[in-house]
């Protein structure tokens, strides 16, 4: 059974007593490049993963696969060279956490799904939650506070070595 399955995964989270909100994110992190059973689906594969919302019921079973998407949340690439374990991954879905809200929804599902693989090929992932800010990792471009602090540290360097005076000593035998 696990051999033949496609890479799958998903969460589900409790909405009761929540209110709407100005952002929503969905975040998880790469646990393994692979899959969790040795021998079997065990290969990390490069390619895409699409994230689906569904109409959760907060049990987690296996209908939950097959529950009708409500919206496309995003794609993101996977691959074993360029995505390390423990890469975060943020997705913006405020929109559609806030319509769940809206339509007195007890359970929003998050679905992780790839097509067109190999029986053995996989990705695990892990702390699925809530947050309200784009975690993600990978690709980040320093702040311009850092450019600063990064200049002045060379120049603070090469200040130094050019105040330095060399004095060169020659020895006759």
């Amino acid at each position: 059974m696990y051999s033949t399955e496609v890479v799958r995964g998903l969460s589900e989270y409790n909405l009761t007593g929540l209110t709407s909100s100005p952002t929503a994110f969905v975040t998880f992190d790469v646990y393994k490049a692979g899959g969790l059973f040795s021998g079997v689906n065990d290969t990390p594969f490069t390619g895409p993963i699409t994230i689906y919302a569904y109409q959760g019921n907060n049990l987690e079973d296996i209908s939950d696969f097959q529950a009708a998407a409500v919206a496309t949340i995003g794609t993101f690439n996977v691959s074993p060279g360029s995505t390390p374990v423990g890469s975060i991954f943020s997705f913006d879905i405020t929109s559609v956490f806030n319509q769940a809200i809206a339509n007195n929804w007890n359970s929003l599902g998050i679905r992780l799904q790839a097509n067109s693989l190999t029986a053995s090929q996989a990705w695990t992932f892990q702390d699925f939650r809530l947050t309200s800010n784009n975690q993600t990792t990978g690709g980040a471009v320093p702040e311009p506070a850092t450019w600063a602090m990064m200049l002045l540290g060379f120049g603070a360097i090469g200040g130094t070595l050019r105040r330095r005076s060399v004095t060169t000593r020659v020895r006759y035998a």
